[in-house]
Order: structure tokens, then sequence, then C-alpha cells
């Protein structure tokens, strides 16, 4: 068993994670911390305010939960350790790289990283092998899905332009999430931050990367991002070509033995309603993305519109699923 120490556990993207570290085959969670001062530890079930509809899971309750600064985190790390860090966006850089230096294997999903140089961006369906460092990150949750459809339809033909709407659950914003009187009978478009991460993330994940322009607003929905996208590709393509490729798109036979791997992470209805978030955004218990509504666009090509779970594919599960990855045959950080 690899031991994995869990960094940002207290947030909503930490609990969730935590939740589907439970009973891990490969991995087991020895410790877990949150930035705060002053410096205090205490067990888990103390520590944290729960928030998801189950009860803390039994096996949490008693963990060692450490507020402090990135030193002190570190601190809860070694070279046999794998850090899982989903502190906030914009506080997670200089603590997953005290980690990486005490030796542990870091994946974050802090936009703080995302950019940088020195630092793969992945997703292991589309990167196939691990990188050899110390420090990954993940994508924003809104890249990951928008990637995954993308991907698919390389086979096909280039992708040269890409215009998306993105309509964000309030579960992306963190606990307490946003106030009630900003979002009750509202649509909150600011979410500029959102925006450039999508457009420059794109870039780094694909050897050829569209044009891209990208809007977002919060919208008051709890988990569940809708995306509706405009491409225009670089050659024909017919409908049911496009529906086929994302039908028939697999993840790497070197994959499929990972616990959280979806074979088909591609799901597409034809019901002129879906997909939506209530139906959809579980699927593949909340692992796969799911597609619809694809008709000709007048502008670009083809338009179309995307649902997936922002908590569990867009993150803690991709968290996961990149542990497992990096790991692979749970015999240790590689």
């Amino acid at each position: 068993m690899t031991s994995v120490v869990v960094l940002g556990a207290k947030r909503i993207i930490g609990q969730t994670l935590l939740s589907r570290l439970v009973g891990h085959p490969w991995l087991t969670v020895t410790a877990l911390g949150d930035l705060g001062l002053p410096q205090a530890e205490r067990p888990f079930a103390e520590a944290c305010e729960w928030a998801l509809a189950d009860p803390m899971p039994h096996e949490l309750a008693s963990i060692p939960h450490r507020t402090g600064d990135p030193a002190s985190l570190a601190q809860l790390t070694g070279p046999d350790t794998l850090v899982l860090s989903v502190l906030p966006d914009g506080e997670s850089g200089p603590t997953d790289r005290a980690c990486a230096a005490m030796g542990a294997r870091v994946v974050t999903h802090g936009e703080d990283l995302r950019l940088a140089e020195d630092v793969p961006l992945v997703i292991p369906e589309l990167t196939i092998e691990p990188p050899d460092s110390p420090l990954v990150a993940t994508p924003n949750c809104t890249t990951v899905m928008l990637a995954l459809a993308l991907a698919a339809l390389r086979p096909l033909a280039e992708i040269d332009a890409v215009t998306m709407t993105c309509l964000q659950a309030i579960s992306g914003a963190d606990l307490p999430g946003p106030p009630s009187l900003l979002m009750i009978d509202n649509v909150y478009p600011h979410l500029r931050g959102e925006e450039l991460a999508l457009e420059h993330e794109i870039a780094r994940l694909f050897d050829k990367p569209p044009a891209i322009s990208v809007q977002a607003a919060r919208v008051p929905v709890r988990v569940g991002h809708t995306l509706m996208v405009s491409m225009r590709l670089s050659g024909s393509v017919m409908a049911e070509d496009l529906v086929a490729a994302w039908r028939g798109y697999c993840v790497p036979p070197e994959l499929r033995h990972l616990p959280s791997v979806v074979a088909q992470p591609i799901r597409v209805v034809d019901m002129p309603d879906r997909p939506s978030v209530r139906p959809d955004s579980d699927a593949a218990d909340g692992m796969a993305i799911t597609i619809g509504a694809l008709r000709a666009c007048p502008v670009l090509d083809w338009r179309f519109v995307l649902v997936g779970n922002n908590m569990i594919r867009g993150s803690a599960g991709m968290s996961l699923l990149t542990a497992e990855w990096l790991t692979q045959s749970g015999e240790g950080p590689r």
C-alpha cells in the first residue's frame, strides 16, 4: 500500500476525494492537512465540518489532521509518500513545492502550478505514460471535460477553433460557496480566472491546440458543469462520424487496470432534452462525461452540449485517477 497525504482535506473537493479513497486497494490515507494558523494537530473528526450527504466514514475520523504553514504541512510527507493536494487556487504552490522537496510525489489540482514550465499538466487518458517528475498538475475541471471530448475527435480531423460557454455549478467555488444573495435567481458571469485557465491549459495538453474562446458563469446548480461548445474542423466530417468517434473512444489498454478508470469515459445521448445536469452528471459514478444536442453550427461547423461532474471527473476523481496512474501496481510512488 502507498501512504497518501491529502492536503486541502477540509474543502468540499478534499472531502469528496477522501470519500473515494476509503477502502482503496492500493492507497491508504495516513495524514491530512490544511493551510492555516496557528499550527495545530487533532483527529480529523474534530477538525472537519463534514459537508457530504453521507456521514464521515469511520476510517477517516481518527486520522491526524494538521493545520499549519507550507513548511509545517511538508513535514507530513517524505520519500515514500504520495501527496494529493487540493489546496485552494492561489495558495497551493509553495506547499506543493515544499512537499516535493521532501522527496514526496505530488499531484496538485491547484491552479498555481498548472502553467509552470517544470510541472507537467496531465490527463492520464491523453498522456498515457507517467512523466518522470516529482510534481504533476491536473487541469481545471472544465479543461478535463473539454479535452476528453476533443481528444476523441483527433483521428477524424484537426480542430481549428472552439468557442464555449460554461455554466459552472456552485460547488466549484468551494465551501461555504458563493453568498446566497449572489446566486438565488441569478447567473453570475464574472469568472475570468476560469475562462483563462481553460484557454491556457488546452494549449498545454494538445500538440496542435485549437484557437479557443471561453465564457464562464456560475449558476445555481449544486454539482455538474454544462459546456455549450461550437467548433470548426479542418475537414469535412459528418455528424454520424462525430458520434461514432465519441461512442468508440476507449482508454488505452495500459490504463484499464486502474481502479478508477472508466473504459469508455464519453457517453452520447440523442434525446432532445439531454444532456442535462440531474440525469447525466453522475454517469459512471461521476467519471464519464455526457455529450448530446449535436447539430450544425451556422458560424463554425458543429455545436454540442457536454455535461460533467465537476467534483469527480473534473477534480477529486481526476486526482485519484492520476494517483493510481503514478503508482500503477500499488507498490509505491514511481
